[in-house]
């Protein structure tokens, strides 16, 4: 459940977006995600330093380089959605999961013109991120024994092995998400169901137990 920290910080979020040295960033986040049509990204640290805005792909970016630039130490992670709903997609709870922010992950749709924050609970990662930390860490053993031998056979039985352990880490992912989303939707019984919700603007937002979402508007 969340704790009261974390519930302070769901009725708090929209007013912490609009401190002045936040806002700024938020404001060329939004202009130039309209401009280029492609996610950007940018970070408020732990310390209180502000990142500078990174660009990403059409649906998607990697943020590797601003948590580094905060020692991955990160109260708030905002990042856009140029052509969908400012709501969160599966494969953002994961990297919301991995990233925890202190704070919140937050999300501005172009398209809405509209920003949404959310954040897991200590309890769930505290539960489910270390399966999902062995899995993954099992892959990159793999890939980095794969790289370093030379023997032909030797690299056949890794390959296999690097293919069960993806398996693994995709399933464990998938049934991470779908805990999340099943938090929110408790009807939905499958990914598409969730997506169907988000595309037919059925979004809900609240405290719901292990996710919290809030629905800021226009910053």
């Amino acid at each position: 459940m969340l704790s009261s920290n974390e519930l302070s910080y769901e009725q708090e979020i929209c007013n912490i977006l609009k401190e002045t040295k936040i806002h700024q960033r938020l404001e060329e986040l939004k202009e130039r995600t309209k401009v280029t049509g492609r996610e950007h990204a940018f970070n408020v640290c732990s310390d209180s330093r502000v990142t500078e805005v990174i660009e990403g792909y059409d649906t998607g970016i990697d943020i590797t380089k601003i948590h580094e630039k905060c020692n991955n130490k990160v109260d708030i992670n905002i990042h856009s959605h140029p052509h969908s709903k400012p709501y969160p997609s599966d494969d953002d709870f994961i990297v919301t999961l991995n990233s925890q922010p202190r704070v919140a992950s937050c999300i501005y749709s172009a398209r809405d013109d509209s920003t949404t924050c959310y954040n897991i609970s200590d309890e769930f990662r505290d539960k489910y991120k270390p399966f999902l930390d062995d899995a993954i860490n099992k892959v990159n053993e793999i890939v980095i024994k794969h790289n370093n031998t030379k023997d032909p056979m030797k690299k056949i039985e890794l390959m296999k092995e690097y293919i069960d352990a993806s398996s693994r880490y995709e399933y464990l992912e998938n049934k991470i998400k779908f805990t999340v989303m099943k938090d929110i939707y408790p009807d939905i019984n499958s990914y598409v169901d969730y997506v169907n919700y988000i595309f037919n603007s059925n979004l809900k937002f609240g405290n719901f137990g292990d996710v919290w979402v809030k629905d800021c508007g226009k910053i």
